[in-house]
This record gives C-alpha cells, structure tokens and sequence, in this order.
C-alpha cells in the first residue's frame, strides 16, 4: 500500500480535523497553568522534606549521573525477562560500588543513587541487613574479619532466617547450630524440609556468605536463636560448598530482579567465632554467656532495624505513586460540557479530588513518620552502645505496629493511585504495576501486619495495667495513665470549622485508642477466666480487638507526629509561611480522613453526635477543594526526578501522550513490523499463497 497521500484526500479531512483542535489541549500547557495556581514555593518543600537544598540538588546532580551510564539506562526498563533483569540489577549495583570508588563518593551520595536508579537486586540484603546485623551483633573482631571484605564486594551475604515453616514466631525456627566441644565447631543441620531457609533475598544465585539465625544447642540444652555467618558458596567457581544446597525459589509476583532463594544445611560445620557474639557469647570449652538482662531480645536489633526502613520508605513509595497520578490526572482530559469546549481535568471531578488529595496527605503524613521512626531507631543505638537498652520495648512495638500501619495504607494506596489512572495505569510504562508489584511484599515481608500488630497489642495491653497499677508513663502510650477518663470523654467540636483544630482531632484519636485498649483489655480477660493471658486461646480468641487496638494506637501516633513535624517546620522558620499554611492545611486533612474512616467507633462511643459527624465530612470537602489549586505543587514538593519516577505518565512537563507513544514504540514485539509470530503461527492462517501451498502438500 502506498505512503503517498494526494492534496484532494488532505483537504478532505481539513475541516474536520479543525473541529476536533477546537477542543484540544496541549498537557504542558495544563501541567504549567497547574503551577501557576500555587499559593507556595514547591521547591522550597521540596529541599525541606529532602533535608536541604543541598541534598535536593544532589539527588538532582546523580540522576543525571546515572542516567550517563550504561547500566542506569532505564529506557527499556519494564521489556526485561527475568534473567535479564536479574543480571541488570546487579550489574547497576556494582556499577554504582565502583562509580563511588572512582568518584570517591560518600555512602549517602550511594543511597542517593540506589534510591534514584531504583532496580531491586541481589544485593540488597547485604547492604541492608548483612552487614548491618554484624555491625550491631559482632564483636569488634567479628566487625574486623568482615567488614572490609563487605565494603570491597570481596563477599556478597544475605540474612536467613526465614524457613519454608517458619517466619514471624522466630522461636519455632527449626535449624540447629550444635556445638562440639571436641572441634570447638559448631555444626548447623537443616533436620526438616521445613528447616529450610526460604525467601532471603540475594541467597538464590548471588550471596556467598549467610548470616544463618538456627537455635543454638549446647550440650542438647536450647538456647534459641542465635546468628552465624556461614559460607555457602566457593569464592572461585561460586559453587555450593559441601553440605549446602542452595538456589532460586521460583518467579514471585514482583521484584524479580531479586534472586529470593532456598537453603538446606547437611551437617556443615563452621569454626567457633562463626557465632556473632557481641552479646550472648559461647566459650571453647561450650559454656553459655547469656546477653544483658536488659538486652535478651538483643538479636532482634535487626529485624527491629529492617522494620523502622519499611516505615520510612512506606511514606516515598505512596509518594511516588500519588505524584504519577496528580499530575496525570491535572493534564488527563475527559468529557466536555458541550461541543468545541475543552475537556474537563480528571483532577477536577469531586470523586477524584477526593482520592488523591488524601491520598497526598497520607504521604506526607507517612514520611514524617519514617523520618521519626529512624530518629527513634539511632536514638535507640546511641543508648545501645552506652549500655542503656530502655527503649526497646516501645521501639519494638511501635516498629512493628508502624511496619502495619504504613504498608497497608501504601500498598493499597499504590493501587488506589493506579485505579485513578485508568486505562494507562495497567501500562508498566506509567510505573504504577511495578511500584505496586514492587511494594506489596512488605505486608508480609519481616512479618505479616496482623502478626505485627499483635506484638504492638501486647506491649500496649502491659501499658494500659501498668497505668492502671499506678505506674507512670512515658513516651507514645503516656495518654493510657488517662484511659479510663479519655474513653467516657465528649466531643467539643461546635462547628465544621472546629476539627480543622489539631487538639481537637487529637482529642477525638486519644478517645478512641484508649476506648478500644480498656475494651481489648474487657474482651481478653473475660477470654482467660479474669485475668490476662499473652498467649494461647484467650490470646487467639482475641486477636480481632487487639488488632484494632493497635492500629488505633498506630494511627494516632502517626497523625500526631506529622501534627508536631508542621508545627516545627513553621515554628523553626525551616519553611515560608506560605508553605507552612500549606502543609497545616495538609495535616488538618490528614486528620479529617482518618477520623472519618474512625467515625463508628466514635459514635459508639458516643464520643460525637451524628451532627459532628455530618460536619467532619463537611470539613474534608471542605479541605480539599481549599487545597485542590495546589496539588501538583504539593506532589512537586516531594522532589522527585522524573528519572525516578520513570512513568510516561508522571513526567513533570506534562508531555504524558508523546512519553505513551515513545515507549509503545520501544516494545521488542515492535522489533519487525510484522510481529515475531508471523512465520510459525499466523502466515499459514492467513497468507492466501501460504494456504494454497500447505493444501498442495496435502
């Protein structure tokens, strides 16, 4: 068919395309007019959620950086089968190891750029539970032996512990670790099918070296748990070393670029200081020093670690996510009022204004909390490494409640934001399925949230009886001294334009955990006959009340912590006035939506009327349209580069259609014009010469 096209057929569709244009819009020319209606500068947001213009800039400085190399080319991120995103993770990783080495870059410019390029890999669990368990569970021998070798890529370790029985209740762990006195060895034994290692990322086909959690047995006495570094692969051929079975578990639903693997011991034997002992300790001869009595739990210091990164990286991931859609949705147009007049924005129907405006303050709401939750995790090793292990507990509980809390609110937060998307949201080329598929594992990942939520449970339930024995309180759960008082309290709202108040919606938030703690409480000791119980049936029967207590407790946490971060930031003069209305205004919203989705326990409480709550829904319309001319500037304030974000639909220029086709284009089934299964499946069908040709041969 020929490409030559006469000036009759040009003029014939003249008019008519002249009737379309009158109604079309250029998306740059939405995404600038969107700009210009902010009241704010999102660029001075944008360097104080990134702690500093200089840190925006960097972060600005190694996109560009990567986006150079070779392997932080990301044009055909989302075509890469398995393997090949496999071997592209990893050799993105240990091109951003050298480009540090040769650059002579620090260790927050290599965040920096991990976190820009974004590919999951093999070595992720080195780097971000590996090493860091020897740092905080070795001695400073142990440190010595390893480290250097981690920092030079001379060995590449993961973390295993999960097994394919066991996961969150790390006592049941069922590989052993026997010492014998007579080699002072210890000899580790996967004695079930069930012991084996299953899920570590980085053991399927990378790591050398293991850091092994088996429960420790001296003399057939058990100890628990205990960490070992063990070697599982030969440095030179990288084969499995005797005794070791190991490999890949298969492909997940995402984060396939990360080689999660199994492992079985069969009587590998590993020298005495293969036991990382900075706490507990065991002799040559086998004799068993226990850990401070104020540090029994000492090696869940990682998990408790791991935990406080998921809270602060809830927070960016929805904050990815809610900025591809804000800013597709503010130049995505769709049904116009009458012929020849522009499209209505997608931003600007109620219903999506009210999906994503939360959906931006439970963002920001999220990475206040994570920045808090890594300050009260370095906090908690300051006073580790003094000896002092007195917040633990609370930091236990409220990793684990907050690891719950964040990851249900982003992983279906990631998929809210796609919803939004339409149609162009199930591209991975918008890179909203691989935010998701990439995100969802850690409602799971370091225990599952119901699990986590049962463990903050426990500590709060032991806050509420101490209160109530007259101990004094500190910390998240000090409102509990006042519980019973806070739960027969009344709401002060008189108006819509009261729950804009932080004391009020605080207020309202307090009532309803210390509520829900005297009921969980009521519920638990009637399960145990009168008194209470942590575990077994009373326990079990119910874990339904301890759940919402937790996350009640969680929620309000949270909501006043990002209360307190915008109250500092306008106070401290870290932020214009201008921008300080904006992010109050924010976390006025912030706290309207969670009080409404809390809005029957309130009223069960006969904490509010119907009244006040008809107002508090009045107050979130409210708020949103007050905040609805400046959503894109808000999600601009989170400082995204567009090679971050990766998404032809989240460009910052607008220019979403053309980024769209580019990478339709790009597609390997585009690769020949006529399709890989031309010959072998569809010539024969349709080819009338090819038909006529099998029938000959018939």
């Amino acid at each position: 068919m020929s490409s030559y096209v006469d000036d009759r057929t040009k003029a014939l569709v003249e008019q008519p395309s002249r009737v379309v244009l009158q109604g079309a819009r250029d998306p740059r020319d939405d995404a600038a007019a969107e700009r210009q209606k902010a009241t704010f500068d999102p660029q001075e947001l944008a360097a104080y959620m990134n702690d500093g213009l200089d840190k925006l800039q960097r972060k600005e400085r190694l996109a560009k950086l990567l986006e150079q190399q070779t392997w932080g080319d990301k044009t055909n991120r989302y075509f890469l089968t398995r393997n090949e995103e496999y071997t592209d993770s990893l050799k993105a990783a240990v091109g951003i190891w050298n480009q540090m080495r040769k650059d002579k870059l620090s260790v927050d410019e290599g965040i920096d750029m991990r976190g820009q390029l974004f590919m999951p890999g093999g070595l992720e669990l080195h780097i971000g539970m590996f090493i860091p368990t020897i740092m905080s569970q070795g001695t400073d021998e142990q440190q010595a032996k390893w480290i250097p070798m981690c920092n030079r890529l001379q060995i590449i370790g993961t973390y295993a512990q999960t097994e394919l029985g066991h996961g969150t209740f790390v006592r049941g762990l069922e590989t052993v670790a026997v010492f014998d006195e007579q080699s002072k060895q210890f000899v580790i034994h996967s004695p079930t099918l069930t012991a084996t290692k299953w899920w570590p990322g980085g053991l399927g086909k990378t790591a050398t070296h293991v850091i092994c959690m088996a429960r420790l047995f001296l003399k057939n006495k058990d100890y628990g748990p205990h960490a070992f570094v063990v070697q599982i692969r030969d440095l030179e051929t990288h084969l499995p070393l005797p005794g070791i079975e190991v490999g890949d578990i298969g492909p997940k639903m995402g984060f396939n670029g990360v080689d999660n693997g199994f492992l079985r011991f069969t009587y590998v034997r590993v020298p005495h200081d293969a036991m990382l002992m900075r706490f507990a300790k065991v002799s040559e001869d086998g004799q068993y020093t226990p850990p401070p009595p104020d540090n029994q739990k000492a090696s869940y210091a990682t998990m408790v670690y791991v935990r406080a990164t998921i809270v602060r990286d809830a927070g960016d991931f929805l904050g990815r996510a809610v900025t591809i859609a804000t800013r597709y949705t503010a130049v995505r147009r769709q049904t116009a009022s009458r012929a020849g007049q522009p499209e209505l924005q997608v931003l600007d129907y109620d219903n999506v204004q009210q999906t994503l405006l939360p959906m931006i303050a439970r963002s920001y709401a999220l990475q206040f909390m994570g920045k808090s939750m890594m300050k009260m995790y370095n906090d908690f090793e300051a006073s580790r490494n003094k000896g002092d292990f007195a917040i633990l507990p609370e930091l236990h509980a409220l990793s684990s409640g907050l690891k719950s809390l964040c990851t249900d609110i982003a992983s279906w937060g990631v998929e809210t934001c796609r919803r939004t998307c339409g149609g162009h949201g199930f591209l991975l080329s918008s890179g909203l399925p691989t935010l998701f598929i990439s995100y969802v594992q850690n409602v799971t990942w370091e225990g599952e949230n119901n699990v986590m939520y049962l463990q903050a449970a426990r500590y709060l339930v032991k806050a509420l009886m101490a209160a109530e024995s007259g101990r004094e309180l500190g910390g998240s759960v000090a409102y509990l001294a006042e519980a019973r008082q806070l739960a027969g309290a009344k709401c002060m709202v008189g108006s819509s334009e009261d729950w804009r108040s932080p004391a009020h919606q605080l207020a309202a938030l307090k009532h309803v955990a210390t509520r829900l703690a005297v009921q969980a409480v009521q519920v638990l000791m009637k399960a145990a006959g009168g008194k209470l119980a942590f575990e077994g049936e009373p326990w079990n029967s119910s874990s339904v009340d301890l759940i919402r207590l937790a996350k009640a407790h969680c929620v309000l946490v949270m909501h006043q912590t990002f209360v307190e971060a915008v109250g500092r930031a306008a106070s401290e003069r870290h932020v214009g006035p201008d921008t300080a209305l904006a992010l109050k205004q924010l976390a006025a919203l912030h706290g309207v939506v969670v009080l409404n989705e809390a809005s029957g326990d309130l009223l069960e409480g006969s904490y509010i009327t119907g009244r006040q709550a008809s107002q508090l829904r009045e107050q979130q319309r409210a708020l949103v349209r007050m905040l609805r001319p400046n959503a894109v500037a808000l999600v601009d304030g989170f400082g995204y580069t567009d090679f971050l974000l990766n998404s032809a639909l989240g460009r910052k220029d607008g220019n979403v259609y053309q980024a769209l086709y580019d990478s339709a284009r790009g597609s390997p089934l585009n690769a020949t014009l006529e399709g890989p299964a031309w010959r072998s499946v569809l010539e024969p069908l349709l080819n009338p010469k090819a038909r006529a040709a099998a029938r000959s041969r018939m």
